[in-house]
C-alpha cells in the first residue's frame, strides 16, 4: 500500500527530458517574475533616494 501511494506522488513531478517548448515557458515565465521584482525594487529604491533628496534640499534651505 505505502508503494502505491510513492508511485501516485512521483507522477506528479515532471520529467527531466523536458522538450523545447517546455524550457522555453518555464525561462520566460521566470524571466518575467524577475523582470517584475527588480521592478518593485528599483522603485522602492528610487523613491526613498528621491525623499532623501528633497529631504536634504529641503535641509539646506532652512539652514541658509
Amino acid at each position: 500500500m505505502d508503494n502505491n501511494k510513492h508511485k501516485h506522488h512521483h507522477g506528479r513531478h515532471h520529467s527531466h527530458h523536458m522538450d523545447e517548448s517546455e524550457k522555453f515557458k518555464i525561462h520566460t515565465l521566470s524571466a518575467s517574475k524577475r523582470r517584475k521584482i527588480i521592478g518593485k525594487v528599483l522603485f522602492v529604491l528610487l523613491s526613498i533616494v528621491a525623499v532623501a533628496i528633497m529631504l536634504f534640499v529641503a535641509w539646506i534651505y532652512t539652514n541658509n
